[in-house]
């Protein structure tokens, strides 16, 4: 099946201009090349987490098993040829990224309930259940306001299913401020591997997880629909290498939508499982702790195109993604998903 990206066509090639056009000869950054994970670790380690088979079952992960993907067509009865991410918050409801079926330069209407699937379980090309989508609720300033996809925080769309899905642990949302600076958070998605040694260009890529330290969060960010104003946030992490030269939320260059996440520090160094979002991962769950728990507090809206100065490629390290905040937002889902 053919997979795109999680931007629309438009949004990849501006992103794919400025990475490439911010491109300059660095023999240290050459020399550590990788591509969504970490270059000294294999993509079937981090899939492996993403199923919390032992010994990746205890407290000190979260519970991955409510990470879903979607597949899906811009139009109704046409093969799907679009992956995303999502995340199940009630038995018939997912949280996910609102461009991933609406970008108002790219379409005149969001993508219709009757052209998207929702896939469960780790592997979408054998899911473990597969289910239709009756309605999509989006940030109600989303659809009249959704030039940027970070800008306003507003980048989030619930979706409801037709039918429950079943023998799935629900997730958490956070509810209060608890997002600890400094502290580690994890990330889980379907993003598109084709490009990593052995994976079939042909077949959707399996769930996977990785984790990083929180650097950023901010909130306030205000949009306003039908005379009602609405506050949105970010958090933001980096894609750190394990030797500490690439430390982009640590150093001192800052471009472009980086500049929406305000001023901090960021530790050097990758952790064990550290990673990236990449293409077919919006939408997916940011996960940090609320005391014993993991809870979901951010969902991801998209990377930077230029994180560092001279040489990146997106997916490398250095690579920055930015997530919608859940918590200014807490409301809107539950008065939505009641």
């Amino acid at each position: 099946m053919k997979k795109k990206s999680f931007l629309s066509p438009l949004w990849l090639l501006a992103i794919a201009a400025a990475a490439f056009s911010s491109c300059q000869s660095d023999d240290s950054l050459q020399a550590m090349d990788a591509f969504g994970i970490r270059h000294d670790k294999t993509l079937a380690q981090y899939e492996t987490v993403a199923t919390n088979a032992a010994p990746y079952n205890t407290g000190d992960f979260p519970d991955f098993s409510p990470v879903i993907t979607f597949s899906y067509s811009l139009v109704a009865g046409k093969d799907p040829d679009y992956v995303a991410s999502g995340v199940l918050i009630k038995d018939n409801w997912i949280l996910t990224a609102g461009h991933n079926f609406f970008v108002s330069a790219e379409q005149s209407s969001p993508a219709p309930a009757s052209a998207i699937q929702v896939f469960t379980g780790p592997d979408p090309n054998n899911p473990t259940g597969t289910y239709e989508v009756e309605l999509l609720v989006f940030h109600p300033t989303w659809v009249t306001q959704n030039s940027g996809l970070f800008e306003l925080g507003n980048d989030m769309c619930l979706v409801k299913l037709k039918t429950p899905i079943t023998g799935i642990p629900v997730a958490q949302l956070i509810s209060s401020d608890v997002e600890g600076i400094g502290t580690v958070s994890w990330y889980s998605g379907y993003g598109d591997y084709s490009k990593q040694p052995g994976q079939d260009k042909n077949l959707f890529s399996r769930r996977h997880a990785f984790e990083n330290i929180l650097d950023r969060k901010t909130t306030g960010i205000a949009s306003v629909a039908n005379g009602t104003t609405y506050l949105g946030g970010l958090l933001g992490i980096d894609f750190d290498d394990p030797d500490g030269v690439v430390n982009s939320l640590g150093d001192d260059y800052k471009e472009g939508d980086e500049l929406l996440l305000g001023d901090g520090t960021s530790s050097v160094g990758a952790l064990e499982f550290e990673g990236t979002t990449i293409e077919g991962d919006s939408g997916g769950p940011l996960f940090v702790k609320d005391g014993a728990t993991w809870k979901v507090a951010g969902v991801l809206s998209g990377g930077l195109d230029k994180p560092i100065a001279g040489k990146f490629t997106d997916g490398g390290y250095g690579d920055i993604s930015m997530f919608i905040r859940v918590l200014p937002l807490y409301q809107w889902i539950q008065n939505t998903i009641q």
